[in-house]
């Protein structure tokens, strides 16, 4: 079994998240034969599967990572809508959906995914970590992790118009916002 340190966590959430965003954006751009910028946040649930399954194996650790990626994307839906008025994604035209926020087919996926974090991902993620000069990651951890709080806190003082200084957080929100999008032009 293996330790994850805080350090180690950080790391896995920044890149799976990063991953999840760029696999989400290219999927729906495709789609939509537009670029989509897909802004949620899917690390939490790699982070999730990373620590929760890693003693499992086999058709146990695919059960396992289907059903707790079903779960995480059921209530993260719902939230969603809650928060912003707004369906985020409907599989409601996909047969076996429950509420169209999860269906089986998708889950079958996301349980592959889990399975594969978890059998190959993380280690070899974690080994490429290692090779990286130290301070640069440390900086760039700190970095990110610093841009992560500024992004919560705009979105949520946004979304609940609480802050005396509204147009100061509206500024902040908007330079992150506009360096998604011109990652995912680049992209």
């Amino acid at each position: 079994m293996i330790h994850f340190t805080v350090y180690d966590l950080l790391w896995l959430f920044f890149i799976y998240s990063f991953l999840g965003w760029l696999f989400e954006t290219v999927s729906a751009s495709l789609k939509q034969k537009k670029f989509a910028n897909r802004g949620l946040v899917n690390g939490i649930t790699a982070v999730i599967i990373t620590v929760g399954l890693q003693e499992l194996t086999g058709i146990w650790l695919f059960l396992f990572a289907m059903i707790y990626a079903t779960v995480v994307e059921w209530i993260a839906g719902h939230l969603i809508e809650l928060a912003f008025k707004e369906r985020w994604w409907d599989y409601s035209n996909i047969k076996w959906n429950f509420d169209g926020y999860v269906c089986v087919p998708v889950s079958v996926f996301w349980g592959f995914l889990g399975y594969v974090i978890v059998k190959w991902g993380n280690k070899i993620t974690l080994k490429i970590l290692t090779i990286l000069p130290e301070l640069l990651m440390n900086v760039i951890l700190l970095v990110l992790v610093g841009v992560m709080i500024v992004d919560i806190l705009a979105s949520y003082l946004l979304l609940k118009g609480k802050s005396k200084n509204l147009k100061k957080w509206e500024s902040a929100n908007d330079k992150i916002d506009s360096f998604r999008v011109k990652l995912g032009t680049l992209i």
